[in-house]
């Protein structure tokens, strides 16, 4: 059982005070020269005479060469230094954001009541204030006619109600008073209710290790998530196994440099092989009142680790060796590992990254290029980008809650909470808590973790049955809609609303036959109609997965009551494996594998999965799928089967049997319809690559489109399938036109 650490009394010679705090603090060192008489004048003066003989006397070294700037230079700093610009260095970008955010909403509001903003800020009133707020809650237009999902909860209506208290600090200088405050507070009650928004605050969902297992396997396996770049699916497996592994917030991870990690190879004290050891440092995101200390955190290796999927240290090593970012020339792939030792007389053996990769983000986007999507060589991942992956993954994984980055910090915040091997005070380092009173308020979930009826009975606890029951994956239902059929999708087009819109679209195709998607209103009904047809898509998946929580587990029931048994036929979400190209297949294989019987045969297992991950980073995935158009199928007679009896074999010889006849065609036919840029790209998907488009316009469409827009100026303009350098994009297009019958 954990031991809870007390807090110390304010007589302990353990002191709490900052180091910041002790640099004042001279009580010690009075009592240690027994004087605790102040100075006198006569002291005070004989000290100044004394630096006015020694040093006053030569300022020629106020001069100096050192001193880079002049006098004027700081006269300036007095003078016209912005102290708003200092202030705002209290905040983080993302606080920075919403103060931004609620500081344009009441200029929005001032301009919409044709009043003075400047003056309205200055002379803040009651009634000002409570018009805002339920102005506030009445928008439901942003910018450029976004539609915005509005104000739902009490909480975020008292969130922004704390923001708006800061935003006029900055503008005025002056603190909202406190009969404000407290008037404020019963009007936004009132509010509340009058609105309905909604009490119950969000479930701090907690993310375990059993449950990250799941959604890890699924990221591995399913093809249903499709990601622009090979890469980003191991980013995302790296970022899951850290957050739960060091409890992170998730701007903090994606801040992540390789500047900030350290691979070493390290001695086991207890006589085993020796073991690799990463080590990374995260800088703390929330800058309130300033950055608060960074922490390290060391990850062994686990040797006859039962999943790979969950090692970090497969993920992040085959990341390395993907960006070639070991010093050490040799060391190209982690098969090399197993080759280096330890010498006598040391503990660790280094594995030093490259110094001009010190300032490489770790998690990166993609972009697009001409030839497809590429990794950006410094540009950070996005959060936004991150908790879309989350989310599906989710999905597909089974769990009817929304997972999302903060369930990881939540999980292992709860983790080491519950831990024996923990302190209190190694918590709050870990989850940068001040105390850990805001653990309880703001990270503990409400929902009872303890077996209190074997407590309180005297039993043993249940521990391993209550884990089992507050865990996400009790709740992992495998046939629970995931997303729209061809035809729920289509039935959208039925709504009163939408009907309309297309009707309005029609009118205008008439009236300018030929030139209407020029016209400004056409191309406002086009995306009037698009986010008509998404709302209604949302809003019916979210009826059909509520009536599936519902009736599902009664049609259960009923159906066992009456006598039938249960299909042993049925396949979960997590054993399905879908069509995944060969490159996936080997990743699945190579992680998902069970520990070797000797350290020979676990090194073995291990560096084959690194090489794997190695390897996919190069991988173009290419976004997700479009849905596919429903097709009418004949009936054929039984075709006869190949000779080759090995499908891989036969596989193998179909594919470039098909790349070779696309190669022969890009050079021969006049106006092809297979794109010779993806064609040369090797990194693509086979069907991408040996793409047949309907027409010679649909691939200049689609070569306009993909291609051309994406070329930026300065750009290496290159035709992998011809291997020859082109000089401008000019060049580039004759060329497209000339050699490959590809017309822009």
């Amino acid at each position: 059982m954990r031991r809870r650490q007390t807090t110390p009394s304010s007589s302990s010679s353990d002191s709490s005070e900052s180091d910041i705090e002790s640099c004042f603090d001279i009580k010690n060192e009075r009592e240690e020269t027994d004087t605790d008489a102040e100075l006198t004048d006569a002291e005070i003066d004989d000290e100044a005479g004394n630096y006015e003989k020694a040093d006053l006397l030569d300022l020629g070294w106020v001069a100096g060469e050192e001193n880079a700037y002049p006098p004027e230079y700081y006269l300036d700093q007095e003078n016209n230094s912005d102290e708003s610009a200092d202030e705002d260095e209290d905040y983080s970008d993302g606080s920075l954001l919403l103060l931004d955010m609620i500081e344009d909403q009441f200029a929005r509001y001032c301009k919409y009541i044709r009043k003075d903003l400047s003056r309205m800020i200055q002379a803040i009133s009651r009634r000002t204030l409570k018009a805002f707020f339920e102005w506030l809650l009445n928008q439901r237009q942003g910018k450029g006619g976004r539609r915005l999902a509005g104000i739902k909860s009490a909480s975020t209506l008292g969130t922004y109600w704390k923001v708006f208290r800061l935003v006029h600090e900055r503008a005025t200088g002056e603190k909202i008073n406190r009969k404000i405050d407290r008037y404020m507070h019963r009007v936004l009650r009132k509010l509340a209710k009058k609105y309905r928004l909604t009490t119950k605050k969000r479930d701090n969902v907690a993310m375990y290790i059993e449950d990250l297992a799941g959604v890890l396997q699924t990221n591995l396996t399913t093809t249903k998530q499709r990601y622009t770049h090979g890469r980003h699916r191991i980013q995302n497996s790296l970022f899951s196994q850290l957050g739960i592994f060091s409890g992170n917030r998730p701007s903090a991870l994606l801040g992540l440099y390789y500047g900030d990690i350290a691979v070493t190879l390290l001695r086991d004290p207890s006589g085993g092989p020796h073991r690799l050891l990463i080590e990374f440092t995260c800088e703390f995101t929330k800058k309130y009142l300033g950055t608060k200390d960074s922490n390290t955190f060391p990850l062994p290796e686990i040797i006859f680790d039962p999943s790979l999927v969950l090692s970090p240290h497969v993920a992040l090593l085959g990341l390395i060796f993907a960006d070639n970012a070991f010093l050490a020339p040799s060391l190209t792939s982690a098969e090399k590992i197993s080759e280096l030792d330890i010498p006598l007389g040391y503990e660790q053996l280094p594995l030093p990254l490259k110094p001009e990769m010190a300032h490489i983000p770790v998690f990166r986007k993609s972009i697009r290029t001409a030839y497809g999507w590429e990794i950006s060589p410094d540009q950070p991942l996005p959060y936004t980008t991150l908790l879309k992956w989350m989310k599906r993954l989710g999905v597909l994984t089974g769990f009817p809650q929304i997972t999302r980055p903060y369930c990881l910090r939540y999980g292992a915040g709860n983790a080491f909470n519950q831990s024996g091997d923990m302190s209190d005070a190694l918590q709050n380092m870990i989850m940068q808590h001040a105390k850990i009173d805001t653990f309880i308020r703001h990270y503990l979930r409400r929902k009872v973790t303890a077996d209190t009826r074997a407590i309180v009975s005297g039993y043993e606890p249940q521990r391993d049955l209550m884990r089992a029951a507050c865990r996400m994956t009790r709740w992992i239902d495998p046939h629970r809609p995931q997303e729209l059929t061809l035809e729920q999708s289509l039935s959208v087009n039925q709504d009163p609303a939408v009907h309309a819109l297309v009707t309005e679209r029609e009118k205008w195709k008439s009236r300018f036959q030929g030139t209407a998607t020029q016209q400004p209103q056409y191309q406002t009904l086009g995306r009037a109609i698009f986010n008509a047809r998404q709302r209604l898509r949302v809003a019916l998946l979210k009826d059909l997965q509520a009536q599936w929580d519902l009736q599902h587990p009664v049609d259960e029931i009923e159906r066992q009551l009456s006598g039938l048994k249960l299909s042993q036929d049925v396949k979960t979400t997590l054993n399905q494996n879908d069509e995944m190209p060969p490159i996936q297949k080997r990743l699945v294989e190579t992680i998902m594998t069970l520990p070797g019987t000797t350290i020979e045969e676990e090194f073995r297992r291990r560096n084959a999965a690194i090489d794997a991950v190695a390897a996919y980073c190069h991988f173009q995935e290419g976004g997700a799928a479009a849905r596919p158009r429903a097709k009418l199928t004949t009936h054929r007679g039984s075709p006869t089967p190949p000779e080759e009896t090995n499908p891989q074999l036969v596989a193998a010889k179909t594919e470039k049997q098909a790349l070779s006849d696309a190669m022969l065609l890009v050079f021969t036919e006049k106006r092809t319809t297979t794109c010779f840029l993806c064609l040369g790209e090797q990194n693509l998907p086979f069907k991408k690559r040996t793409y047949k488009f309907a027409s010679p316009g649909d691939l200049t469409k689609h070569f306009k489109r993909k291609h051309l827009a994406h070329i930026k100026e300065g750009d290496e303009l290159r035709c992998k399938v011809c291997q020859i350098g082109l000089q401008h994009i000019q060049h580039f297009r004759n060329h497209a036109e000339s050699i490959h019958g590809t017309v822009s």
